[in-house]
């Protein structure tokens, strides 16, 4: 079927009408002629503006009103209402290939801000600055923006743009209008910073702090101020709540406090917990409690500077009681840790025993009971009693059932049916027990390492290394460089401060220049000594993996029981070696070593022990 021409169309020629409202007239004609909204344009004939103010009518501005209509303190008068009828001639779009004018307009969130951002790519032959304000005040009435009001920087614009238009080869931007910002209300509060940085849907028992941060903010009130927008309504503000500023009483010793004008803050002068005693705000190092439970709340984030000793010590209750949550620097438990606790520390002593089900992670530890899970580097167990402990050196007194991961493990008194994985030793001082495993895994206790991606993270670290120490090198010439004129400088600024006298800007933006490079070559060097380390961690993981269990010893210093099983896990190639004792072995330790390029456990000789060294078994 063939499109029926629609005649309307080619009868609409222009028309002429009074409107408030561009937009609407087009989409009027459009409908009415069946014509794309796209190929209908329009001239501006006459545009009237008028204002009222409260209880008023509507007045067209005149030449005094229009010169109010530049005051802010006018604009700003909230009872103000601003409104446009513009008198417009609607025709049809006709292309004209030496005025095309390419671009996009930007408007913001409040229409306080419009601008026109036009392209290079425009055509535009003869430029006239009558004409293209037409066209922009056009592309504001089709946005609902009014014209000739806060448009200054426009005409401005404009002008600038007729001296460079032939040459332009970026984007130009160009200023349709400026309301008036708003100034929104500040309203008084008081924020608890110590206390926000909480996870946990638990009630928390202590707040740690770290030196220089922020305890307690007041923000000061402060009543906002309307705006007015490109469309000549007011935008509102909030009105200011009544709020008085507390009094807040605080330790000097251990907490400053800065006022301005905008606020009140207190700042922690030393790491700790923040605690509110006698109706005062303190931050202590040590706290003394009772029990941690439900009732007391978590003790969370306090690993580093707080010490937390829990004092329960009866053995019918908990000290840290089930599913609860201690974190700090170091920690004394006097009784009992329940089941799913979980327990957060540099160094740890725990004078009852732990819960099957709790989970401990910690530097060093000294442990009277131990039935969980611990995970640290320098451990020491009176009695492991089917718990599981992974570190890098493992002391037991009395072990009956569980597992140690460790890289070197002693035990005093070993029972049995204890399952032991090292790296470098094993040492038994008195064997007592069957059902034991005792093994030398890499394997199991680098976590399945693997030397060659190992060493091709070194490799990365090494690259890294050399970028750092030429950054060290260029920073430290600047530094030398302007040492002595900064040593200058610093002398002004404190002979200046002694005498309460201002300091030149100049000279405090060099000061802080020189201070952000050095704090930067800081942190430079710090980079470089942590990557350093990383590297030395890597290379003894590689050196573990590739060399420990030739070295790696397996020894009781009491005569072998039997069913005890010996093993060594090796990499390459992948097998397992394995020896269970049959209780004839004497006095003796076991090692790895190559029999005609077979590796074999051989036993070696302890102290006065009645095997012989390095004899295959």
């Amino acid at each position: 079927m063939f499109k029926k021409e629609n005649s309307e169309e080619n009868t609409f020629e222009e028309k002429i009408v009074l409107c408030d409202n561009v937009n609407k007239e087009l989409m009027k004609i459009s409908k009415e002629y069946n014509i794309p909204l796209s190929s209908l344009d329009f001239d501006i004939l006459n545009v009237k503006t008028y204002v009222k103010l409260k209880d008023e009518d509507f007045i067209e501005v005149d030449k005094d009103v229009e010169i109010q209509l530049k005051d802010k303190g006018f604009l700003l008068n909230k009872d103000l209402e601003i409104k446009q009828t513009y008198q417009i001639k609607i025709r049809k779009y006709k292309f004209n290939k030496d005025f095309e004018i390419l671009g996009k307009i930007e408007i913001n969130k409040l229409f306080t801000k419009a601008n026109f951002i036009l392209s290079p790519a425009s055509e535009i032959i003869s430029f006239n600055e009558i004409k293209f304000y037409e066209e922009m005040n056009k592309k504001k009435l089709r946005n609902s923006l009014l014209i000739n009001l806060f448009d200054e920087n426009l005409k401005a614009d404009i002008k600038n743009l007729s001296k460079i238009y032939k040459e332009l080869k970026e984007d130009f931007k160009i200023r349709l209008c400026e309301g008036i910002e708003p100034i929104e209300t500040i309203q008084g509060k008081v924020i608890f910073h110590y206390k926000k940085h909480k996870k946990s849907v638990k009630k928390e028992l202590i707040y740690p702090v770290k030196k220089d941060e922020i305890i307690i903010e007041v923000i000061k009130p402060k009543e906002g101020r309307i705006g007015r927008d490109c469309r000549g309504k007011v935008i509102p503000v909030k009105e200011l709540e009544k709020f008085e500023i507390p009094n807040i009483n605080f330790d000097e010793k251990v907490i400053t406090k800065k006022e301005d004008n905008d606020k009140i803050v207190f700042v922690a002068k030393e790491d700790g917990y923040v605690i509110k005693e006698d109706g005062k705000f303190t931050i202590k190092k040590e706290l003394h409690i009772n029990q941690v439970n439900i009732k007391t709340g978590n003790i969370s984030n306090a690993e580093d500077g707080v010490k937390v000793d829990i004092k329960e010590k009866n053995a019918l209750k908990e000290a840290i009681a089930d599913d609860m949550r201690v974190e700090a620097e170091e920690l004394i438990v006097r009784g009992n840790v329940g089941n799913k606790a979980k327990i957060k520390s540099k160094k740890l002593i725990i004078e009852g025993q732990t819960h099957k089900n709790s989970l401990i992670k910690t530097i060093s530890a000294k442990i009277n009971k131990h039935k969980g899970f611990i995970e640290g580097k320098n451990i020491e167990i009176n009695s492991l009693e089917n718990g599981k402990v992974i570190g890098k050196n493992v002391k037991i007194k009395t072990a009956i059932g569980g597992e140690i991961i460790a890289h070197n493990v002693e035990i005093e008194n070993l029972l049995s049916h204890t399952k032991i994985y090292a790296l470098n030793k094993i040492i038994i001082n008195n064997l007592k027990g069957e059902e034991n495993l005792l093994a030398i895994s890499p394997k199991k206790v680098l976590k399945d390492k693997d030397a060659e991606k190992l060493l091709k993270e070194v490799e990365e670290i090494d690259r890294n290394l050399d970028i750092l120490k030429r950054e060290i090198k260029k920073k430290k010439e600047i530094l030398d460089r302007n040492k002595s004129a900064y040593e200058q400088l610093l002398a002004i600024y404190n002979e200046n401060k002694k005498k309460k006298k201002a300091t030149n800007s100049s000279v405090l933006v060099k000061l802080k220049e020189y201070k952000y490079l050095y704090e930067n070559y800081d942190k430079l060097i710090k980079k470089y000594k942590k990557l350093q380390k990383e590297k030395e961690e890597l290379l003894e993981i590689v050196d573990n993996l590739q060399n420990a269990i030739y070295n790696a010893k397996i020894i009781s210093k009491t005569s072998w029981k039997e069913y005890n099983r010996i093993e060594y896990d090796l990499l390459e190639p992948p097998v397992s070696l394995k020896y269970d004792t049959k209780g004839n072995e004497g006095i003796c330790g076991f090692k790895l070593k190559f029999i005609s390029e077979t590796p074999k456990i051989v036993k070696i000789r302890i102290n006065n022990d009645s095997s012989v060294e390095g004899k295959g078994i």
